[in-house]
């Protein structure tokens, strides 16, 4: 899995990292031009949480939660992350997005989509990754029993892979493209939480092509 499936692309002032797996698209914003892709795009948005609540755009009007899902393809989906992982995740007749932190990974917003879904493609946007993503020895132990794949160790210090732990609830036969690039060491493209942009955040944006 490599970048080559995700194209970096400049559209109306707006920069984005654009992956298309028709009749679906999704994007990933970049630096100072958002604004502009929400202006363009009008996603809908949430309250986020990091909770493992997906909110059904076509049941509740609810906007507070940490995915979106619709059956209704004429809708656009937002969600905005600092560090954490986007999930892109459709078939034929539905898509969902999900806001995976550490607490909704452990809240099991992941599984909870799959069960939602049942039959699926996934997409991943970029994050923090797992060289950067140092955590406290209280995270790492919940980790360690339900994903211990995602967690690495170096130098007394603990390190976590969100990728993989969500790779591990949805399978990797599912996953069909990867923005294999980390947030935290990217500030030519990406706002960074742990390198210092606490008010700022990357949109991860879903739409029927």
């Amino acid at each position: 899995m490599d970048n080559t499936n995700w194209i970096l692309k400049k559209v109306s002032g707006c920069t984005y990292f654009e992956f298309i797996d028709a009749p679906y698209t999704m994007k990933f914003s970049v630096g100072a031009d958002q604004e502009r892709c929400v202006k363009i795009y009008s996603p809908t948005f949430l309250k986020q949480i990091h909770s493992a609540t997906i909110i059904d755009l076509d049941e509740d009007d609810s906007r507070i939660g940490d995915g979106l899902l619709t059956r209704d393809l004429k809708k656009t989906m937002g969600i905005k992350v600092a560090d954490c992982l986007p999930v892109y995740m459709y078939n034929n007749t539905a898509m969902c997005i999900i806001h995976c932190g550490w607490r909704g990974i452990l809240g099991g917003i992941a599984r909870k989509a799959r069960r939602i879904m049942r039959t699926y493609r996934y997409v991943l946007g970029a994050c923090i990754g797992p060289e950067c993503y140092e955590v406290k020895q209280d995270v790492t132990g919940r980790f360690t029993e339900e994903y211990p794949a995602a967690v690495k160790e170096h130098d007394g210090c603990y390190f976590l892979d969100l990728k993989k732990a969500v790779i591990q609830d949805l399978g990797q036969a599912a996953l069909i493209a990867d923005l294999d690039l980390c947030t935290k060491c990217h500030p030519e493209f990406f706002f960074s939480y742990r390198r210092g942009d606490r008010e700022k955040r990357n949109y991860a944006i879903m739409s029927r092509t």
